[in-house]
């Protein structure tokens, strides 16, 4: 479970607040969160929490609304919608992806989730951790380093704490690093911490790069493959051409190639002619309908 303690008590009933509100039409919340492409939030009494940045979020979705409260005025509706990516048309997206019967079903399912544009730096490191994991030990080493080395924030009786800064993280120790549970991914967490922290690897400067280099870039760091290379440069740098493959998109991708068995090149290479320039959202819906599902494709 992400680490948002309950300090005390919330405000109480007697006492009231007005919450924010941005508009959220074809937005699925939970769905969204659920996911698998973020580590950080939690539910809480039909509220979500989350830190992105320095500030902690509470959000929850009324309708095609979303009500939240944060703990730093520079988290504005603008920066949150971005961050849900609600100005996108998700109706174009989906329909420009929507080519088969088996991510048809998928989008029916699960209409309303949207690919969520987070931190270049976090997503990064948190998909090094990710490695050969599942989301729930996922969850806990983020939580152990974000507690360890991030800074306290808290909200009406709610505390977490902000990700590691890079140069933070390249100032530990391996063996610091493998006492939070970090195993075999330490040293390549505080090798590629070290490439952002001196410059060799510019975060910012990715952005306007076109997927193909970003990838290229994201190999040159250690413990960094081809499905985390992916996964950063889908849910960090907005890559929608990305097409992360994991055991579980393998079996998504039997759906295509029941008698042929395929590299995960292969199956990644038809991905992207197969759906186009927002495969990755087919893989989102992919991956979260077959993890869903209780099917084994």
């Amino acid at each position: 479970m992400p680490v948002i303690e309950e300090l005390r008590a919330e405000i109480p009933p007697t006492l009231s607040r007005t919450f924010r509100v941005i508009p959220a039409p074809d937005f699925a919340l939970r769905t969204t969160l659920a996911s698998g492409q973020a580590f950080r939030w939690t539910e809480h009494d039909g509220w979500f929490y989350g830190c992105l940045g320095e500030s902690i979020v509470k959000v929850r979705q009324q309708g095609e609304a979303l009500e939240y409260e944060a703990s730093s005025p520079s988290l504005t509706p603008a920066r949150l919608t971005r961050y849900f990516a609600l100005d996108l048309n998700l109706s174009d997206i989906l329909s420009s992806i929507n080519v088969d019967i088996q991510v048809h079903h998928a989008i029916l399912r699960h209409r309303g989730l949207r690919v969520l544009r987070q931190d270049g730096w976090e997503t990064l490191a948190s998909f090094i951790c990710a490695s050969f994991n599942n989301i729930k030990r996922i969850e806990g080493m983020i939580d152990r380093l974000c507690l360890a080395y991030g800074r306290p924030v808290g909200l009406h009786g709610f505390r977490s704490f902000s990700f590691p800064a890079p140069e933070t993280i390249a100032a530990t120790t391996e063996r610091q690093l493998r006492a939070l549970g970090l195993g075999y991914r330490a040293p390549y967490l505080k090798a590629t911490a070290r490439l952002v922290a001196d410059g060799t690897l510019k975060l910012a400067h990715l952005r306007r790069l076109d997927y193909d280099a970003v990838k290229r870039a994201l190999l040159g760091c250690d413990g960094v493959g081809d499905k985390v290379a992916d996964c950063v440069a889908l849910f960090g740098f907005e890559k929608y051409e990305a097409f992360p493959i994991d055991v579980w998109m393998e079996r998504a991708m039997r759906y295509y190639f029941r008698h042929r068995k395929m590299t995960r090149k292969g199956l990644h290479d038809y991905a992207r002619r197969h759906f186009g320039a927002y495969a990755g959202y087919a893989q989102q819906y992919l991956f979260h309908d077959l993890r869903t599902s209780g099917r084994n494709a």
